[in-house]
């Protein structure tokens, strides 16, 4: 943290790469917004995945210049608090909620030992703070989404009518159709009913609500988001984002996983979407993290031609001869995986499409939807 003793500092020793990571996928498996509208809306899942499709279909299908991946962290906000959501229900909801990966504290732990290192999500505080103290490492620096439901008051009118969109959402079926990122596509009839409706309720019916001031007073992490703190990361520290070591899966990690791929740093896209795995430079699949950090490791220590060497060579009679830095680590990774290794894969213009179906299948079957 800002303002601690360094001794490497002391000895000139200042760092010269950086590591940022994402939370699902890679530190947690909970689906945490999601859960969160199961725990206080009926049929609060599939109402959260109408809300998350429209969210997707404005910013990648759409292209609506307004649009940014993520905006659905603030959209729910209202609905939650219609259905009874509270700063305090939210904050015991999200301990009680919380499911982290395997080998992710000592991932982190490992990872933050050897370079500095950022956190950035979608998730909002209240659960964040959780997260924090099960990682238990506090060199890590952290940002995420900010809201406060107890901030404005809503009448039972408004709660009401807040409760009647709520089921005009849910009653949209999600059609599976499936949209190619930035390619021109008709849009389904479903999708199109999807757009109308919510386009009708966030830009024509709250705006005339007090729930516009609550949806307004949320800071959510989006897409836009992830990639201005990267480059705020990268300002404050003054490292580069060619010596960045970027670990993303969401859809929203796609604009920050580009931008490091394009300067030169390693993009990871770990259990990632179709869309993290286009913004990436590697892509793994794995059910536990330790991996993550053999490849951060191997960064740190060697640069980005060492990772992609690493990917191509990628086979257990290597991985066991092969001189690394830590060699304990490469043996713990080894170990969580006794039958199969992770899957790794370098992303190109060739294997890309194959790569991005493969991995949103995994990530569909480890972590849920």
């Amino acid at each position: 943290m800002p303002g601690e003793f360094d001794p490497a500092e002391e000895l000139g020793l200042f760092p010269d790469r950086i590591f940022v990571t994402n939370c699902r996928g890679f530190i947690t498996m909970n689906n945490y917004l999601r859960d969160l509208c199961a725990r206080f809306i009926r049929n609060g899942a599939h109402f959260y995945d109408v809300m998350l499709r429209y969210d997707e279909l404005t910013a990648y299908v759409l292209g609506r210049e307004e649009a940014t991946a993520g905006n659905v962290i603030k959209w729910v906000v209202p609905f939650l608090k219609a259905h009874g959501a509270t700063n305090h229900l939210v904050k015991t909801f999200g301990r009680e909620d919380l499911r982290l990966m395997p080998g992710a504290t000592t991932a982190m732990r490992y990872i933050s030992s050897q370079m500095p290192s950022f956190l950035t999500t979608s998730i909002f505080e209240h659960g964040m703070m959780d997260i924090s103290d099960e990682l238990n490492v506090p060199t890590v620096e952290t940002a995420c989404s900010k809201m406060d439901l107890d901030t404005v008051q809503f009448s039972r009118t408004e709660a009401r009518k807040l409760r009647e969109m709520t089921e005009m959402v849910s009653s949209l079926r999600i059609p599976r159709v499936e949209y190619e990122l930035n390619v021109p596509m008709e849009v389904d009839e479903a999708d199109v009913r999807i757009i109308r409706t919510l386009d009708d309720i966030l830009h024509d019916r709250i705006p005339e609500l007090n729930a516009m001031s609550l949806m307004e007073s949320v800071t959510p992490v989006t897409s836009h988001k992830k990639a201005y703190q990267l480059l705020d990361i990268r300002r404050q520290t003054n490292i580069d984002l060619d010596s960045t070591f970027y670990i993303g899966g969401d859809n929203t990690d796609f604009q920050a996983l580009d931008l490091v791929r394009d300067s030169g740093g390693v993009a990871v896209s770990f259990n990632g979407t179709d869309f993290a795995v286009r913004g990436s430079t590697i892509a793994i699949l794995s059910k536990d993290s330790t991996v993550g950090a053999v490849f951060a490791e191997q960064f740190f220590s060697r640069g980005i031609e060492s990772v992609l060497d690493l990917a191509r060579n990628w086979d257990r009679k290597y991985l066991k001869e092969a001189e690394f830095p830590d060699r304990n680590l490469v043996d713990a990774m080894l170990a969580a995986h006794p039958r199969k290794l992770p899957e790794v894969y370098i992303v190109d213009r060739k294997n890309v499409d194959e790569v991005a179906a493969k991995s949103a299948a995994y990530r569909k079957k480890l972590l849920g939807p």
